[in-house]
């Protein structure tokens, strides 16, 4: 064979559904890794944080796979659409990435309320610490 012909190497086809798939459950799994880690993490009221300082690199790991398989799947969910490779499961990707980011979503767009302190708790409703 000639090395200067313009014979087409046959490429590999990637099956980009089973990929974002794959990827989306990561995401999730990511996801679970780290609640459990930060829940794990939680002592007793007066330790200070050093529990959670001392999980700080295994939840900056659980968030950086997290962000960069969501990212992945997303890019593999788009490429098994339009390669038409598994459209199905890239619908399936699809929907699970869409779930995250709205589970993730929702309670940053609440606006004016915050979850960890309450408006009248006991002091401030008596006027004292005590």
């Amino acid at each position: 064979m000639n090395p200067t012909s313009s014979a087409r190497v046959p490429r590999r086809l990637w099956p980009w559904g089973a990929c974002a798939l794959g990827l989306a459950v990561l995401a999730w799994a990511a996801l679970a890794a780290g609640v459990v880690v930060f829940l794990s993490a939680i002592g007793m009221p007066g330790d200070g944080s050093h529990a959670l300082a001392s999980k700080q690199w295994i939840l900056m790991l659980a968030v950086a796979v997290l962000a960069l398989s969501a990212l992945g799947s997303g890019v593999a969910s788009v490429l098994a659409w339009r390669t038409q490779r598994g459209r199905g499961t890239a619908a399936v990707a699809a929907l699970l990435l869409a779930l995250l980011g709205l589970l993730i979503a929702v309670p940053l767009l609440v606006q004016g309320a915050d979850p960890v302190v309450a408006d009248d708790t006991i002091w401030q409703a008596t006027g004292s610490r005590g």
